[in-house]
């Protein structure tokens, strides 16, 4: 059992290789609390990550009597003592909340706790606060002091670390699932989750398109220009598309799409929905040019069409060239 003046290094030591041990984020980090909790025994702490988008601290592990009654709650920029600790990347040690202006009441009259003491320092990463880790309140109702604060600030570093590794992981992952070029699923990333849909045995629809008399855009204004458009087309996809729709650039000017639930008629709606889209929509803004583009569609549905994802593409495929003919536009 540590002491206030000579904490157990050892556990502290122990709780490092915990890092190495996973990369979820939430397991690590809990592994990683629970020997803080034996360190410094708070009655309670809390973990709160910053939202880029608004600057708020989102609670996003919390631990003690009013841990429930805090996650998710937010706070606003530079409210309260964690507010201030991440607008000013500082840590910051109060052994009494009430003789300080900066502590904000409103998380303990939400959860009807009782904040007496508090250590609040912030996590960093590549150089910039990401979030905060605070304790409150000694099982033992003794007042923390610059030790605890020394030892909160070696365990917010573990947890950084933990917090980066978990990112970086999911970045990595989610580069070999994402085209680039367009933003969207990669095929290979785009036939797993249509095999998923297939074992889960529900009603599904894959649609599959590509860009009428794309190669003559191609040879009037050059490949980079192609590929310009293509990108156009997957920033209209991205807007249209609702989870758990995904959408897909399969290869080339070539998309597809699974939507979940759909039936054929189902389907067609959300074609002709994109076909608008696509056709007012005035491609290479940006290159000086103003082009206007269409696309054909076709689409399969599962259970009815076909029961692989290889046979509901081929189906897909050959109604699109029926649109095609159809509309009387050549197959390129």
């Amino acid at each position: 059992m540590s002491t206030p003046d000579q904490p157990d290094f050892e556990s502290f030591l122990r709780v490092a290789s915990v890092l190495n041990s996973s990369l979820d984020q939430d397991t690590v980090l809990r592994e990683l609390m629970a020997g803080l909790e034996d360190l410094l025994q708070p009655t309670h702490w809390s973990l709160l990550l910053l939202d880029d988008a608004t600057g708020e601290l989102v609670f996003t592990l919390s631990r003690g009597a009013v841990g429930e009654a805090l996650q998710a709650h937010r706070l606003a920029p530079n409210e309260g003592i964690a507010g201030w600790v991440a607008t000013n990347d500082a840590p910051l040690l109060l052994p009494d909340v009430s003789q300080d202006a900066r502590f904000s009441r409103r998380m303990d009259e939400l959860s009807g706790f009782r904040t007496r003491s508090i250590v609040a320092v912030p996590l960093r990463t590549r150089n910039r606060c990401i979030g905060v880790l605070e304790i409150i309140n000694n099982m033992d109702d003794r007042c923390f002091t610059e030790v605890d604060e020394r030892i909160l600030r070696g365990y917010a570093d573990f947890a950084a670390i933990a917090i980066q590794n978990a990112r970086t992981h999911a970045e990595t992952i989610e580069l070999t699932r994402t085209d680039l070029l367009t933003g969207l699923r990669n095929s290979k990333y785009f036939l797993v989750c249509v095999q998923e849909a297939i074992e889960r045995n529900e009603p599904f629809a894959l649609v599959f398109f590509d860009m009428d008399r794309f190669k003559q855009l191609v040879d009037e204004h050059g490949h980079v220009r192609g590929s310009a458009a293509l990108a156009e087309v997957g920033s209209i996809l991205r807007a249209a598309l609702v989870p758990p729709e995904v959408g897909c650039r399969f290869g080339g000017d070539e998309f597809a799409l699974l939507l979940p639930g759909r039936d054929l008629a189902g389907a067609a709606a959300r074609c002709r929905i994109l076909t608008g889209l696509i056709a007012e929509h005035t491609f290479l803004l940006g290159e000086g040019l103003a082009v206007q583009l269409s696309a054909s569609f076709g689409a399969a549905a599962f259970p009815g069409d076909a029961h692989t994802a290889t046979a509901l593409l081929h189906e897909a495929d050959e109604r699109m060239y029926e649109a095609k003919r159809a509309r009387g536009v050549a197959r390129t």
